[in-house]
């Protein structure tokens, strides 16, 4: 039987299993009972490296050996799962049918497979914990740089006159580095959510 064929706005043909594929990322909405320490993990990791989170979601299920030895895991997390919460997420219709399909090969249910999942994570989440330490070591340096700035600014107005071109110029570096500073500082304060999170709670989890 002649494979099924498409053609794209150029009239070159497409086959059937590429048009698959592009069907199987479309975007399918999904609900899960997650716990909520479990879902801050997934939406701050998003926010930190400026992905989307049905983008880190679709890179965890690649990983089809990862998924299978989930599936293949020993009984359920000693957690109290009560305390889940309903949670919709975004993800590609792939890898929703991926998640249903090793559910039902194994006794894990969805809800615990996308949550040892997105577990998968920590390692990543502590690097970039420690990355936003760093990061706001950094920044007291650069405040610290910046505030010694301004005096100085003052002290070369004081000496040469606000309409000297010396003391204009460096007014407009300082400009710059205000804005500069306000950009750096704006970037350290939207990772103040991955470094007060309390990961610890996550890594004791047994699965």
């Amino acid at each position: 039987m002649n494979e099924a064929k498409f053609e794209d706005r150029n009239g070159a043909p497409l086959q059937s299993n590429n048009f698959e594929d592009l069907l199987g990322k479309k975007s399918v909405k999904a609900t899960f009972r997650l716990r909520p320490e479990v879902i801050s993990v997934l939406s701050i990791l998003s926010t930190q490296l400026g992905i989307k989170q049905k983008s880190l979601f679709d890179y965890l299920m690649e990983d089809v050996n990862a998924l299978h030895a989930i599936t293949r895991a020993s009984g359920p997390g000693r957690f109290d799962k009560a305390k889940r919460v309903r949670k919709t997420l975004m993800l590609s219709q792939k890898s929703l049918a991926a998640l249903k399909a090793a559910a039902e090969q194994s006794s894990t249910s969805l809800d615990d497979i996308v949550e040892r999942l997105i577990h998968r994570l920590l390692p990543v989440f502590e690097k970039e914990r420690r990355r936003q330490g760093k990061r706001e070591n950094a920044l007291a340096k650069i405040k610290k740089h910046f505030n010694q700035g301004k005096p100085l600014m003052h002290e070369i107005r004081r000496l040469v006159g606000k309409e000297d071109s010396l003391y204009q110029s460096f007014q407009a570096v300082m400009r710059s580095y205000a804005k500069a500073f306000a950009d750096i500082e704006t970037l350290v304060n939207k990772g103040k959510r991955i470094a007060n999170f309390p990961i610890e709670s996550l890594q004791q989890d047994d699965w």
